[in-house]
């Protein structure tokens, strides 16, 4: 009857849940509304980036690149145009521009400048591969990914940050011809506040909002259920229990992460080592909703209900997917003013 809980966790959760089964309906329209606003949040904003770069791309395409890097005088040209553009994108921390080499030519961060990314295996080589596929080349997200650069150049939007990184990369063409490439520089947890806003979590004691990879084209070793934005749950920040920094502890041993969430933790049920009902479901079948009893054992074993769903961003060739979660024993707590007299009325009864 209570499954995979057992019943000295599942009784509780039961009683809890029959409580207030009639909420059912509701809880699944909740859940559903926080994950499209947060796909749409997410969209909105790749949008934004991309309108910001390609501002500065139609700058650029406007004058002859070689003439430009070469005169001093022309060369401020590209100062002011970097500038102004690196002002209105105020969640990139470095654009830069790369030439046919590969090689980084410009930048708002003057210490990358002379950088070679040679070998389209490494940092963000397997990006540059992609976008460089046809010989008109095309736009390409590229991330999250790990690059002790991010970290060097320190935060500029959000309150978080580490070194995983999104980057926006968009071809440079002249006469019809690719002549180099234009980078934005995001740090990820710019992302993760997105879908991370505390006024968003209807369930404050529990609700988590997370990314992960569904199915990754341009690093195939990146395995579906890795995690790819902070959890709530990474350090005290949110929560003041147990968290992935100190280590959360289970019947199956401790789940921890050493420096981030991204990256690092997949997201599986300790009991069985095998990716967790909730988005195992979503890869397989791109979306998946259940708010019933007995939930499903998420990475850290406890009962979690909620909505996952998948998505592509614009221009990014990889599938993300993404959890809207709440504890059942949270989203069912809830006990109505009846339910309430009916107890104190049947304690005067028997008293």
């Amino acid at each position: 009857m209570f499954d995979w809980l057992g019943w000295r966790k599942g009784l509780p959760l039961w009683r809890s849940y029959r409580l207030n089964a009639h909420m059912k309906e509701d809880v699944e329209q909740i859940f559903e509304g926080i994950a499209e606003t947060r796909r749409q949040l997410m969209m909105d904003w790749a949008d934004e980036q991309w309108n910001h770069l390609d501002r500065l791309l139609q700058q650029i395409q406007s004058v002859r690149l070689q003439d430009v890097l070469q005169g001093s005088q022309q060369r401020s040209k590209l100062d002011t145009w970097f500038q102004s553009s690196y002002i209105r994108a105020v969640d990139s921390t470095e654009l830069f521009m790369l030439n046919e080499q590969n090689q980084v030519v410009f930048s708002t961060y003057k210490k990358h400048i002379g950088q070679i990314y040679e070998d389209y295996e490494a940092l963000i080589g397997p990006g540059l591969k992609y976008s460089r596929a046809d010989r008109h080349g095309k736009k390409c997200l590229y991330g999250p990914y790990s690059d002790p650069l991010t970290l060097d150049i320190g935060p500029r939007s959000s309150a978080f940050h580490d070194d995983v990184t999104l980057l926006f990369i968009s071809p440079i063409l002249q006469e019809g011809r690719y002549v180099g490439s234009l980078c934005s520089r995001v740090p990820g947890d710019v992302l993760g506040d997105l879908i991370q806003r505390e006024s968003g979590h209807i369930y404050p004691d529990s609700g988590d909002n997370y990314l992960f990879m569904a199915e990754s084209i341009l690093r195939p070793h990146l395995q579906p259920g890795t995690a790819l934005s902070r959890s709530r749950f990474e350090d005290r920040t949110f929560t003041h229990g147990e968290n992935l920094k100190d280590g959360v502890t289970t019947e199956w041993g401790i789940v921890s992460v050493k420096e981030h969430t991204e990256l690092e933790l997949m997201f599986t049920d300790p009991s069985t080592g095998e990716l967790h009902p909730g988005v195992a479901n979503t890869i397989q079948n791109g979306s998946n909703l259940f708010v019933a009893f007995p939930g499903y054992s998420d990475y850290r074993h406890i009962s979690v209900i909620g909505k996952g769903i998948t998505f592509q961003l614009p221009h990014c060739p990889d599938r993300w997917g993404m959890m809207c979660e709440g504890d059942l024993e949270e989203v069912y707590r809830i006990r109505s003013i009846g339910w309430r007299q009916f107890k104190q009325h049947s304690l005067f009864t028997l008293l």
